[in-house]
């Protein structure tokens, strides 16, 4: 019980602070509860209250073929609004090597075969915000949604697609939606549109395509920018059928998010409930009539969305091009332009800012790297 840290394998690169350490870390920003040694052996504060630069940090256990995949994705999206900026990036190290769970498993004469070697990786990004689920208002998600649509058709145009696009994969800073975690984004070809996937996505938010042609026939097939947008759709129609006020306020805390629910109650078929609502006849208002009572100004907004899909479905001349970015940017763009500001009662918190909370629990299919955490941090501007 009184071994060092160390020999009891916790990372020596992370520290948390305690009374017996108090006052001894003059680098600190104040009132930072620990620090985090970045890969030039300075300390950066742990969810300081001070002013000073803040950063989330990615810790996260990497597949060895995969290693570098997000470095190389992020520096290929720097530069384009609402998608975070990578800072650094270093391996964590432990006796001077970097950390790799093949060092545990040979220490315990534990090698297989089939073990995947996964290195210990940090990334240091900016901005750190809240989940998604912390919008502060109606129309702050509103304007999140089209800030979604628009970098990710900046992301195409620099050849990436995100190819994850789920509630965890978005966070909210100072009112503006930005996209992150690119563990699952893929690289088009010069002159391609789409990408092969085996269906690599979160199965609640994928797309009926893919579900249906990909997951249920174990098949390859092409990853399109019509299938992520398909499942902003369903992310959107989740919140505003589930939340009934900021923050992700619920009335009813027995009430089971739509697609979670359909997906886990449609056993080998998920792909059917999506099809039943969204490519139901024009006149169908299914899934109007199931917006909150707060986000009943938003029923009319799916309408209209559903609308393009069904549209897009219906173009015999190439139904696989799907709802563009132009045609849903002019349609978020006309409500936030017309939709009211909330009532004083509604606004219940502040406008989203920084990361104090984790993120719920991801729920990806045929995932390529470990379990990784985000963690806020500052370093003092000089």
């Amino acid at each position: 019980m009184l071994a060092h840290t160390n020999n009891l394998g916790y990372d020596p690169t992370m520290h948390m602070c305690n009374p017996a350490c108090k006052g001894l870390h003059a680098d600190l920003q104040e009132n930072a509860i620990g620090w985090i040694e970045n890969h030039d052996k300075s300390h950066l504060s742990i969810m300081s209250t001070s002013d000073g630069m803040e950063y989330a940090l990615k810790d996260c256990w990497i597949a060895e073929d995969k290693k570098n995949h997000e470095v190389t994705i992020l520096k290929m999206v720097e530069g384009i609004p609402n998608v975070v900026k990578l800072v650094a990036h270093w391996d964590v190290l432990y006796d001077g090597e970097p950390d790799c769970m093949y060092h545990i498993r040979a220490s315990h004469g534990v090698c297989t075969s089939g073990f995947i070697r996964r290195f210990h990786w940090c990334l240091l990004l900016t901005p750190c915000g809240e989940p998604l689920v912390y919008y502060s208002s109606k129309l702050e998600l509103l304007r999140a949604f089209h800030d979604f649509v628009s970098a990710h058709s900046l992301m195409l145009a620099s050849h990436v697609l995100h190819g994850d696009l789920s509630p965890n994969n978005f966070i909210i800073h100072d009112g503006q939606g930005y996209f992150i975690d690119f563990d699952h984004a893929r690289i088009i070809a010069e002159g391609a549109v789409s990408v092969p996937s085996e269906g690599t996505g979160t199965r609640p938010y994928m797309s009926i395509c893919l579900l249906r042609e990909g997951i249920a026939k174990g098949a390859t097939i092409q990853h399109t920018a019509s299938d992520d947008l398909e499942s902003l759709f369903f992310i959107f129609v989740e919140f505003v059928t589930t939340f009934d006020g900021p923050r992700s306020f619920m009335k009813d805390e027995g009430r089971r998010p739509l697609w979670v629910d359909k997906f886990e109650t449609s056993g080998a078929d998920p792909w059917l409930a999506k099809q039943g609502y969204v490519l139901a006849p024009h006149n169908d208002s299914s899934l109007m009539e199931k917006t909150t009572s707060f986000f009943t100004p938003f029923s009319q907004i799916i309408q209209e969305w559903h609308h393009l899909i069904l549209a897009a479905a219906s173009d015999l001349s190439d139904p696989s091009v799907g709802v563009t970015h132009a045609v849903l940017m002019a349609l978020l763009k006309k409500w936030i332009s017309q939709l009211p500001v909330d009532a004083p009662t509604e606004i219940m918190v502040p406008m989203a800012s920084s990361s104090r909370l984790g993120h719920p629990p991801h729920d990806d299919v045929q995932s390529s790297v470990g379990a990784h955490h985000s963690t806020c941090i500052q370093q003092r501007v000089s």
